[in-house]
């Protein structure tokens, strides 16, 4: 089985969460999707400060996000910032990322979220009336090959930790 298969089960639970059905159906308030980018970055930047210490990014030159995700969220917010802050749900994901040591772990991780950038955040520009600089990749193709590559199957238990994190934090947002 391939890692995306071995977590599928969980991709689509992420997928699933009332969170997401809110951005499919175009009815996520702007304000909620400010707040998500504000935590997005926290995470972005704590696993690509990771990977970077671990030579990963060197691999995989265009896929950093973090400083994009900064500036869609500075545009979207015309730098008021005043009444976001880390929820606890962040703030224990990046705890838990910046304790990862083996670089595998943070590859799948990179790989659940900057992956999932590529593919579905293509929809979610379409549906979120926001920018969306980070989801723009200049070169998806080669990314996407490159990242392949330096998986394997042996990192579907983390990538699914990944998940785990992703539902957590997206199931932070039902009311």
């Amino acid at each position: 089985m391939s890692l995306k298969e071995l977590t599928q089960e969980r991709h689509a639970l992420a997928e699933n969460t009332a969170f997401m059905r809110s951005v499919f159906a175009g009815t996520l308030p702007l304000t909620t999707w400010a707040d998500y980018t504000y935590q997005k970055f926290q995470w972005y930047y704590a696993i690509e400060d990771q990977a970077g210490k671990m030579g990963l990014l060197d691999k995989l030159p265009g896929i950093a996000r973090a400083h994009l995700i900064r500036d869609d969220f500075n545009h979207m917010t015309s730098g008021n910032h005043d009444k976001y802050s880390f929820r606890p749900i962040t703030a224990d994901y990046v705890r838990y990322i910046q304790g990862l040591k083996d670089a595998k772990r943070v590859l799948a991780h990179l790989y659940t979220w900057h992956m999932g950038d590529m593919f579905g955040g293509q929809m979610i520009k379409k549906l979120i009336d926001a920018p969306h600089r980070h989801l723009d990749f200049d070169n998806v193709q080669e990314l996407m090959t490159t990242m392949r590559g330096m998986l394997s199957d042996d990192m579907a238990d983390e990538a699914n930790v990944a998940f785990d994190w992703a539902i957590r934090i997206l199931r932070e947002y039902d009311c």
